[in-house]
């Protein structure tokens, strides 16, 4: 027992943080530019949805689907998996996730608009995931390569789903919460493992998550 407690996060990495973000770069390569269709389908729904367009709002679940079951398929499954062998199940809980969205998250929704506090918590958590966070990157000091974005990395896909959540106002939230919310804890104690600034980018959104959902019910 004495030799667990002298175990750090950093013991538990699997790779090199130069492995990891080098993974990235050449995902991104891959598949540039649908990083910036993927930013414009996602703005182009949820735009409308923010101003309570009911008929544009239900597409909004559908779409979030789509983004998590590409970073199930084509990050988590077919690279992160080859250098951490924990991802086919996160993959496997992305898929259920993203069927989850599908099947429960049209159902979900209140008819009437979210309260101000959530719908400015949505709208900033929303903007954030799908504008801001590519450039963590940079912050962060590494490569723009490296950039995360909605529908292709899970940590921005989140960050917007947390939004998405909070502007169609879900009765329901608890359904679609477990899977984000272990995901953001995951996320952000690997990269705090790798000593990686970006660590605040789930972490934070998490945080900003809870708090707007804990004040919005007072």
């Amino acid at each position: 027992m004495s030799d667990w407690a002298t175990y750090t996060l950093q013991d538990l990495l699997m790779f090199s943080p130069r492995v990891y973000f080098r993974l990235i770069e050449r995902y991104n390569q891959d598949f540039w530019p649908l990083q910036i269709a993927l930013i414009a389908a996602a703005l182009a729904v949820l735009v409308p949805a923010a101003i309570h367009l009911r008929r544009v709002r239900l597409a909004v679940p559908p779409i979030l689907a789509l983004a998590w079951a590409f970073c199930a398929w084509q990050f988590l499954w077919v690279r992160y998996a080859g250098i951490n062998w924990a991802m086919p199940y996160a993959a496997a809980a992305f898929w259920i996730q993203a069927a989850l969205l599908v099947l429960v998250g049209p159902m979900a929704g209140d008819p009437a608009p979210a309260g101000r506090l959530r719908q400015y918590g949505g709208i900033g958590l929303s903007v954030f995931g799908l504008l801001a966070y590519p450039f963590i990157a940079w912050l962060a000091g590494r490569s723009p390569v490296s950039a995360e974005t909605f529908g292709m990395m899970p940590d921005p896909t989140v960050a917007t789903t947390f939004g998405a959540m909070l502007l169609l106002g879900q009765r329901r939230l608890w359904v679609l919460l477990p899977i984000p919310v272990a995901w953001s804890l995951y996320s952000g104690l690997t990269l705090w493992a790798m000593r990686d600034p970006a660590a605040l980018g789930p972490l934070g959104v998490l945080a900003a998550f809870l708090v707007v959902v804990t004040a919005g019910r007072r």
